[in-house]
């Protein structure tokens, strides 16, 4: 998990040109008026800009460049430069630009910042910018409202570093003039197709579950202003073949329909990013999550020209070819399935019976790229598959979801590479991926639910026919939830709430999640792992056991990055918009989240490295240089945030606009005399309260935070003074500089002390040192051949456990069989059975001497009398015999075990 370094940086702090790039200029009189007026509805009945419910993902990057929304216009910056330049600046004060003073938002659109620091972009939007999405080669940016969608053709780097300071007009498509209109439904997703054409396609869903597919071409206008695939999934969910009509209507229904519950499209993500590494279905297979919980998906998803990645037709061909060997047996399998099986031996033939296109690179390192046309048989349009079944029926769990995000399993390496002789192993093999896609999901309140898709979204398509009778149906799609997270309180949620998901740089398996009170980052990394190698694991017995041990393990991690104070940096009911995450050498590990015009940012620990194992001949000193630098240990304190004055104490007071608009003309000369009391002017000191008081509740807010802030601070300085006397004195002890503190001291101080310590440390080490070398040179030498005395010595232990006999175990069960009466089997235990013999005829002869002796004499009672030092004689005589035989038998025994163990050794 990575550990926060500091908080906002210097050069994003208030006044500072990163500040200004988030920042909007002063508010004009429409937008103050608007902030007092608060949420009404508009002419045509539609809500307000403040009514809008949805993601806000108005940031986005190219490498270390981004575009941030700001009012009605666009805005970019390079914060590697901006960085730069603010350590330029502060290293020479003479350079520093000077400040004009504060301008209108219209002088900024118009003429740009004084600094040149960013670029202004505009563009003619009706409607406030929700979403930014930059294509994948870098050349287009999609702009969504919350009904429209444009395209934007992006100027290079180095043009919008190097053009005058200015605002930059773009260049800009409405995509789709009659379909993506205020009257249509409200945009869910913008989506830029993994599998599109040098990333010149781009996905569009919409609330009421329509998908549209646009290939947008620079040398045709018209291929913005209808979709080469339109899918409404209402039909599509109840269609029966391939013959019926699933594009969207023009008039569309707003009335209830029973097949609209369900299907309110809240997001949508794709299965994979299109490497070579996942799965091979992952890239092609859109999924959904609906607003009230159901999950869908739709695969595979393809524009009419695309790019497949290098392992997809390799991975289905193989797979397809074993499932379709095995439907051939019709009495076993089911009539659907091999349907399926057999449609996609035909989309995959279809592909491979095409010559592809192949379009060179820019350069002659970038490879070529070979382009090949959606397969005809079967259709375009794939069956929806869902809704997946995440809970048992018993559980009554209702999901608001808000967002989803999908990581893609890994290929199959074994099973694409069965065929090849080759020994190498192949590059895009990944020993930390799971094979079973990760689908998460976020509800509005902010849990998270980690699922996994154990079977694997395949292609499917409807029957080419409406068939006569009804069909088998296929098993019915399910998700193995693994977990639940909390990362809201029910109270502390919003009335617009709308969680996102922001992949990570870092691990394919951690994301991050925003929200009103902050930035949490989740990594599934811990149990990543052992599911792999359980899910890889043939051994079904104890299998459930196994799976409660990953979940009840120490599951997936979370922390809270960033947290955001209501009172100061959010506007009552507003959303968020979503953190962006970029890598760069100059810029660290990086966290950023625009928050109501000021910018959050964190720097994250690097995770470290991994070590690097030297070869044989490689010294001990350059391993050791390639350990990880100290700086990257966690060796410093806990990060704490940089203070940024509330807006409230820079914002301007609206009173003076209340005035213009409440106040008449004719009235406005009362206002400079003496107060006459009248009802107009109570009207007007009520509703003048009202702005007053909510102005002044959040300056008190304010000032009350900072003066908290101040005793904290004060707190935290005596601790820190409390822990650097400590380590002072710490420092003193190691280095000997208290060694006159102590009264009749004879060792030595100062520098003498520490260095006979660092010179008994060298030793100790160099001995250490010598003792693994010689150990390492011991088993260095354990593998090769033995001598000739050691091959003398291993044939002589051989004998010696041939000729005495086997372990315990046997002597045991040799018992066994005498005590049943059977013959036990030939060993060659001859001196262990000796020494028993020899045993029992001293034992019988000593027996046969007692009773000889005692019909020698009798008492006159009859009874038979055997005199004192005869029978003292004979029992010493026996005892020492028995002693000798049992000192015999013991050693035999000891000697017979230290042959067994040395034989197995």
């Amino acid at each position: 998990m990575p550990k926060v370094l500091a908080y906002t940086p210097e050069w994003l702090s208030r006044n500072n040109p990163g500040f200004q790039l988030f920042n909007n200029a002063q508010p004009t009189q429409a937008q103050a008026q608007a902030r007092q007026r608060g949420p009404v509805q508009a002419e045509d009945g539609r809500g307000s800009d403040s009514d809008y419910v949805g993601p806000n993902k108005t940031i986005a990057r190219r490498g270390a460049e981004i575009f941030t929304v700001v009012g009605k216009h666009i805005r970019w910056a390079d914060l590697s430069m901006l960085k730069e330049n603010f350590e330029e600046q502060k290293a020479t004060p003479s350079k520093a630009p000077k400040s004009t003073g504060p301008r209108s938002d219209t002088q900024v659109e118009k003429d740009g910042p004084e600094d040149g620091s960013y670029r202004v972009l505009t563009i003619a939007l009706g409607e406030p910018i929700r979403r930014l999405a930059v294509s994948p080669n870098g050349n287009l940016l999609a702009i969504a409202t919350a009904h429209m969608v444009h395209i934007a053709l992006l100027p290079d780097s180095s043009h919008l570093g190097q053009l005058p300071n200015g605002a930059i007009k773009l260049k800009a498509f409405a995509i789709g003039p009659t379909t993506h209109v205020l009257s249509q439904s409200q945009i869910a997703s913008i989506l830029w197709h993994p599998c599109g054409v040098a990333g010149n396609c781009l996905v569009t869903i919409t609330v009421d579950a329509v998908v549209r597919i646009w290939e947008f071409n620079r040398d045709n206008r018209w291929s913005t202003d209808s979709p080469t695939l339109a899918i409404d999934l209402k039909k599509l969910v109840t269609g029966s073949s391939e013959e019926q009509d699933f594009a969207p209507g023009r008039a569309r229904n707003r009335s209830f329909s029973l097949d609209s519950v369900g299907l309110e499209v809240a997001s949508a993500c794709f299965g994979g990013s299109g490497s070579s590494d996942e799965s091979a279905w992952s890239a092609t297979t859109l999924w959904f999550a609906m607003k009230g919980g159901d999950v869908y998906a739709l695969c595979p998803l393809l524009p009419s020209k695309w790019q497949p990645p290098s392992t997809l037709m390799p991975s289905i061909s193989t797979a397809v070819v074993g499932k379709t060997a095995m439907t051939q047996d019709k009495s076993q399998s089911n009539p659907e399935e091999a349907r399926q099986y057999n449609d996609q031996y035909e989309w995959i033939r279809g592909i491979d019976s095409q010559d592809p296109t192949v379009v060179e690179g820019k350069d002659e390192l970038s490879p070529g790229i070979e382009i090949y046309s959606r397969p005809t048989t079967p259709g375009a349009i794939p069956r929806l598959q869902g809704p997946f079944q995440m809970f048992s029926e018993d559980t009554d769990e209702y999901l608001e979801l808000s967002d989803i995000h999908v990581v893609a399993g890994k290929i199959d390496a074994e099973a694409l590479t069965s065929g090849d002789d080759s020994d190498s192993e192949p590059d895009w093999t990944d020993g930390h991926s799971v094979s079973a896609a990760v689908v998460c999901l976020v509800t509005r309140g902010g849990r998270v639910y980690v699922c996994l898709d154990l079977e694997g979204v395949e292609g499917q398509w409807l029957p080419r026919k409406k068939p006569k009778r009804l069909p088998e149906p296929l098993k019915e799609p399910y998700l193995t939830v693994l977990e639940g997270l909390e990362t809201l309180n029910p109270t502390d949620s919003l009335d617009l709430e709308w969680p996102t998901f922001t992949e990570d740089v870092q691990s394919r398996y951690s994301f991050f999640i925003t929200h009103s009170k902050g930035i949490s980052f989740f990594s599934l990394d811990p149990w990543v792992q052992s599911l792999e190698q359980e899910l890889q694991s043939n051994e079904s017995l104890g299998a459930p056991f196994r799976m409660d041990i990953i979940k009840n393990g120490p599951g997936t991690l979370r922390e809270k990055m960033l947290t955001f104070s209501h009172e100061q940096d959010l506007v009552p009911d507003s959303s968020v918009a979503a953190c962006l995450v970029l890598e760069d050498s100059n810029l660290g590990y990086f966290l950023l989240a625009p928050v109501n015009g000021e910018p959050k940012a964190a720097i994250l620990e690097m995770p470290p490295p991994e070590p690097v194992v030297p070869f044989e001949d490689e010294d001990e000193e350059a391993s050791f240089k390639s350990m990880p630098a100290m700086d990257t240990l966690s060796l410093r304190g806990p990060a704490r945030e940089i203070y940024q004055a509330p807006q409230i104490f820079s914002r301007g007071s609206s009173l003076p606009d209340f005035f213009d608009r409440h106040v008449p003309s004719h009235h406005r000369k009362l206002m400079k005399e003496n107060v006459r009391m009248s009802t107009a002017t109570l009207d007007w000191m009520t509703s003048a309260h009202r702005v007053i008081s909510k102005e002044t509740h959040l300056l008190g807010v304010a000032a009350a935070d900072l003066f908290r802030r101040c005793e904290r601070l004060q707190d935290q300085l005596r601790d820190q003074i409390s822990r650097a006397n400590e380590v002072a004195h710490r420092t003193d002890v190691v280095v000997g500089e208290d060694a006159d503190q102590y009264v009749g001291n004879t060792t030595g101080k100062g520098h003498a002390t520490l260095d006979e310590r660092l010179k008994k440390v060298r030793g100790k080490h160099q001995e250490l040192a010598s003792r693994h070398e010689k150990l390492r040179e011991k088993f260095s030498k354990a593998g090769e051949e033995v001598s000739e005395k050691e091959r003398l010595w291993f044939a002589e232990v051989k004998k010696t456990a041939d000729s005495v006999g086997v372990e315990m175990e046997e002597e045991s069960r040799k018992q066994e069989e005498q005590e049943e009466g059977q013959e036990p089997e030939p060993e060659t235990l001859q001196r262990y059975e000796d020494v028993k013999d020899l045993t029992a005829d001293l034992v019988a002869r000593a027996k046969e001497a007692a009773e000889q002796g005692s019909n020698e004499q009798t008492d006159g009672d009859g009874m038979h009398v055997i005199p004192s030092d005869l029978r003292k004689e004979r029992v010493t005589k026996v005892m020492k015999l028995l002693e000798r035989e049992s000192a015999l038998v013991e050693a035999a025994h000891s000697r017979l075990n230290r042959l067994a163990l040395s034989s197995l050794s």
